[in-house]
């Protein structure tokens, strides 16, 4: 993959195309949280990668984590996960959710 917004785009078009609203996209996080801790580490988000036809080897795969993940804890949340997945809310959005 060449850069960041590409495996982004990637990853977005691939989860259109599988899940149907944000409780799937949650079932879909689950599916890869092996060990239930409410996060994907660099293994897992590398399987989860590749089961949305987004190969990456090791080094992109821990590249990718680290620049998804917000608070900078290693592991990557559900909620950054829908951060990478459906972008940055606008102000609408953000309203609506408040």
């Amino acid at each position: 993959m060449s850069n960041f917004a590409d495996i982004r785009a990637l990853l977005m078009a691939r989860c259109a195309e599988q899940a149907t609203g944000l409780r799937s996209l949650r079932l879909m996080f689950q599916k890869f949280d092996r060990n239930a801790n409410g996060s994907l580490d660099a293994k897992e988000f590398k399987e989860a990668m590749a089961y949305f036809g987004v190969p990456l080897n090791e080094l992109e795969a821990g590249q990718c984590l680290k620049y998804f993940d917000t608070n900078k804890d290693g592991k990557l949340s559900f909620n950054e996960f829908l951060g990478a997945v459906r972008g940055e809310l606008n102000a609408v959005r953000r309203d609506a959710v408040h």
